[in-house]
């Protein structure tokens, strides 16, 4: 073989050799930074669980299963471990049918700026193969692959859920970089290499060089890689402590509201047993009526404190109906009764009307209901000054509908949206002149919910709100409440300046009974009983009373809790309190 060919096929050998060599240098410190790179991955998916809450992928497994809030909270949570880490993402998902959904995700500035936050249930159809096969395999996945966030070397971690639900923990590191220069070295090894065949010696020192200082590179990256495992430790042991930190405040304040609750039972409890002894000994008409409202006031402190028991249970998910038979006449007027003193304070009238054709007896949960009524009849008494509130409850084939109307001063429109929120008041201002915890709406709330129904405000302007709710109850039997009705015609007069009263007085009687406006002198010859309205204070009783009995016409004077009138004069007449109720109409219409 002549000269020029042996040279020729050297050169050739060389090129060759050289393009193997650059090759390999490639595959090889390629697989040495993954090595490097799955380890780092392996370490921060592993750590994912005890980030989250230790039931999170059992809950996790609809789009709406988890709260924003929640979800900003686990996207801090990885933000954190993430930067610690030094990883690009790490995250989470779990496959509904055919499709992944990402159940937490932390975000980088680049996916601020371009607007492709992660958030939870975002879809990810364009996945490879292994981020479906994953969900079944037995062991990492290792994937390399390009989407729209980059190019990633990335871990798949197939876990179970403490029920046994599967899903992935993955960690990624954006390898554009890493990538880029190994090629960038490999092409420079080849540069060097033809350079080498015109300036042996040159080249030869300078690859050296360049050997020796990337070897003094990967040297500096695998002791950084060591210190940054060494934080991920440490930082993993801090977590662990915040969490089980965590778990003991919650088990302390779970003790808490158990022993609170126990304490402030008792003593409401003793109150109560008190109450029905009193109730059961020798008491005149004034002193049955004050006991028994202190005994209703007692009850009604007793939902008090349930009520806050029952916010930690609905936070909690743990709130259970107890469904029961229940008389639903004394259900009612025991339900208004409970707002006597209010009304008196407030001088404002309360009305509740059941229209024709309501069941005697219905089967709910009667503490529930009794708290949806609360809550909003005590709001609407809170926000009304003049009027009052009239609440109205019908019954048609399974459902329960009432609605409860005030003539308050009605709700912003810029705070109607918010006011079924936990803790939200409309005024939230250090100078607002009404009470609250913000609990009462979410709760009636959540209540009509867990009852199959729900609760919305209708209305709300400067005439007063109307907020209407329904839920689901079953007649205990066939038997209806029995109507108001008289033994023979009767005329009722009435003197009152209240709309609401004069409203309620119509759908009670039915038209079952004449209803007639009358006045101080001017009582009409056929009635047979004459309402009179205590809250006039213009009004003459003696001259009345004289009247009535000339025309042998039954006086009732509709008073207030703790309104009195001279003995002289109450004895001369009936007395019913307010606020009135269909059972007391029955008594004194007779």
């Amino acid at each position: 073989m002549n000269p020029a060919r042996r040279l020729t096929a050297a050169v050739c050998i060389y090129l060759v050799g050289i393009v193997v060599v650059s090759a390999i240098s490639y595959l090889l410190e390629r697989q040495r930074y993954l090595e490097d790179i799955d380890a780092r991955l392996y370490a921060a998916a592993s750590n994912l669980p005890s980030l989250l809450a230790p039931d999170f992928h059992d809950v996790a497994r609809t789009s709406e299963a988890i709260s924003p809030a929640q979800d900003r909270l686990n996207q801090e949570l990885l933000n954190s471990h993430a930067r610690s880490a030094d990883m690009t993402y790490i995250y989470s998902y779990v496959m509904v049918g055919d499709m992944i959904y990402f159940t937490s995700c932390n975000y980088t500035e680049e996916d601020v700026a371009n607007d492709q936050i992660v958030t939870y249930w975002t879809s990810y159809p364009e996945g490879a193969q292994k981020y479906f096969d994953a969900m079944d395999a037995d062991e990492p996945v290792y994937v390399t692959a390009g989407d729209r966030w980059g190019l990633f070397r990335t871990i798949l971690l197939p876990l179970k859920s403490p029920s046994g639900l599967p899903y992935v923990a993955a960690a990624d590191m954006d390898i554009t970089v890493i990538e880029q220069a190994l090629i960038d070295d490999m092409l420079y090894v080849l540069g060097l290499s033809l350079l080498l065949a015109f300036i042996v010696a040159p080249l030869v020192w300078a690859y050296h060089k360049t050997y020796s200082e990337m070897n003094a590179e990967l040297h500096s990256l695998n002791d950084q890689l060591k210190q940054d495992i060494e934080q991920a430790r440490v930082l993993e042991n801090e977590l662990k402590l915040a969490n089980h930190q965590a778990q003991e405040a919650s088990q302390v304040k779970s003790q808490f509201l158990s022993n609170m609750s126990h304490e402030l039972r008792t003593p409401i409890n003793g109150i109560l047993g008190t109450n029905e002894l009193l109730l059961e000994t020798r008491l005149d008409d004034e002193q049955y009526e004050f006991v028994q409202l202190s005994h209703q006031s007692a009850h009604l402190l007793l939902d008090t404190v349930n009520q806050i028991l029952d916010t930690a249970a609905i936070e909690a998910n743990g709130m259970v109906l107890h469904s029961q038979v229940v008389d639903t006449e004394q259900f009612f007027d025991e339900l208004v009764k409970m707002f006597s003193a209010q009304v008196a304070s407030q001088q404002l009238d309360l009305t509740l009307h059941l229209q024709p054709g309501f069941p005697a007896r219905l089967e709910f949960d009667p503490v529930r209901l009794r708290q949806v009524f609360i809550n909003l009849i005590a709001n609407a008494l809170k926000f009304t000054r003049d009027g009052g509130v009239a609440v109205n409850v019908g019954w048609h084939h399974g459902v329960l509908t009432a609605t409860v109307s005030d003539t308050g001063i009605g709700i912003p429109a810029d705070a109607q949206r918010d006011i079924f929120t936990i803790f939200h008041q409309a005024d939230n201002s250090s100078t607002r002149q009404h009470d609250g915890n913000g609990l009462g709406l979410s709760i009636a709330l959540k209540i009509c919910e867990l009852m199959d129904g729900e609760l919305r405000l209708e209305r709300s302007d400067s005439s007063g709100s109307v907020f209407r709710f329904q839920v689901h109850s079953q007649a205990a039997d066939p038997a209806l409440l029995a109507e108001l009705t008289a033994a023979s015609p009767a005329t009722v007069a009435y003197i009152s300046s209240s709309a609401l009263l004069q409203q309620w007085l119509a759908e009670e009687s039915g038209g079952r009974y004449q209803l007639l406006p009358a006045s101080a002198g001017q009582l009409p010859e056929s009635a047979r009983y004459l309402l009179v309205d205590g809250a006039d204070t213009a009004i003459d009783w003696p001259a009345l009373v004289a009247q009535c009995q000339q025309q042998n016409c039954v006086l009732v004077a509709l008073l207030y809790a703790g309104q009195h009138l001279p003995a002289d004069i109450e004895a001369a007449l009936r007395v019913i309190r307010k606020p009135l109720t269909r059972v007391q109409l029955r008594e004194v219409l007779v």
